[in-house]
């Protein structure tokens, strides 16, 4: 019982908010599907795919979320590696 308190109060799982790597990851995808000819998901006069997908993703339109596996990362030397 003990467990099931601490992992509840030490995991968030949404909302939370995007690194710079994962927001860098959504609006390229998005833009490379805007630009392949996938529809637009809202109301812009924007025309360059890029601009359209941040215009996108600050209004919350793209249907693209991360999942994550674990809070914690695992740091690696070189030495670890062989």
């Amino acid at each position: 019982m003990v467990n099931t308190a601490r992992a509840k109060s030490k995991k968030v799982k949404f909302p939370f908010e995007y690194t710079r790597f994962e927001k860098a990851r959504i609006i390229g995808a998005r833009a490379l599907q805007i630009a392949m000819g996938a529809p637009i998901l809202i109301n812009t006069d924007k025309t360059e795919p890029l601009d359209i997908a941040r215009e996108e993703f600050d209004k919350g339109a793209i249907p693209i979320t991360v999942r994550r596996k674990s809070d914690r990362f695992v740091w690696l030397d070189n030495s670890d590696l062989f």
